[in-house]
Parts: C-alpha cells; structure tokens; sequence
C-alpha cells in the first residue's frame, strides 16, 4: 500500500490536535500517558480526521465524552 502525502497530518494539524489532547487531559484530570489518556487521543484523532479541526471543537468534544 502506498501512501499519498495527503495521508499524512501535517504539522500545524498536529500542533492543533495536541494542544487540544494536552489542554483536555489537565482540564479533565487525565493522565496523558494513561489508558484514559490513550482513549482519548483515539478519539479526538479520529473527530479531526472526519473535520473536527479545531482546537476549540476538539475541547468542546472532549467536555461532552468526560461529561464535566
């Protein structure tokens, strides 16, 4: 399997995917490097790889999962 540059997050997607991942974690008392922490991350790739691409949304999706 090939794949296409267009496969691949670029940088400053990364950078809006993590900041949103950190600012989650220590809003909701998650350790990032947990099992939680995984989930999580798992799931908010997923939410930006189907357009949630930004880090307010991504935030707000997040509150909605924890339910705080």
């Amino acid at each position: 399997m090939t794949l296409s540059s267009s496969d691949y997050m670029d940088e400053t997607s990364s950078t809006v995917l993590m900041n949103a991942f950190q600012e989650a974690c220590a809003r909701h008392d998650i350790s990032p490097d947990g099992d939680d922490g995984a989930d999580l991350l798992t799931v908010l790739t997923y939410a930006f790889q189907k357009g949630m691409t930004t880090k307010d949304r991504l935030l707000a999706f997040a509150m909605n999962l924890t339910g705080k």
